[in-house]
């Protein structure tokens, strides 16, 4: 598909930093301290300029790119008060309302 980011496992090594930043989130005093003072927490981990350019920014395209797994990069998002419907409209590049009506209405059983 045009414009789609494979996450092989070369990629995967590449966000290996990101990953396991967003993987310490879990753990509430590491989200305090990521609040706290997000590019010192960033550093912590050895994120180069530009992966925590990525995340300062909120380029969650970028980040697919650098190699950050969305299951894990969701815990950055959760953390700064995002969820997965926002994440998924900013990087299509749409408001939350016009992703939701991009997505099929359950009609239940």
């Amino acid at each position: 598909m045009p414009d789609m980011t494979v996450f092989t496992g070369e990629r995967s090594r590449q966000g290996y930093r990101i990953n396991k930043l967003a993987s310490s989130l879990t753990e509430p005093a590491n989200r305090e301290a990521f609040l706290a003072d997000e590019d010192a927490y960033c550093r912590r981990y050895g994120l180069t300029d530009q992966e925590r350019q990525l995340i300062a920014e909120r380029d969650w395209n970028g980040i697919v790119a650098a190699g950050g797994n969305i299951y894990l990069f969701i815990k950055i998002a959760a953390t700064i008060g995002s969820n997965l419907v926002a994440v998924g409209a900013r990087m299509r590049g749409e408001s939350v309302e016009e992703f939701l009506a991009t997505r099929p209405v359950n009609q239940g059983p």
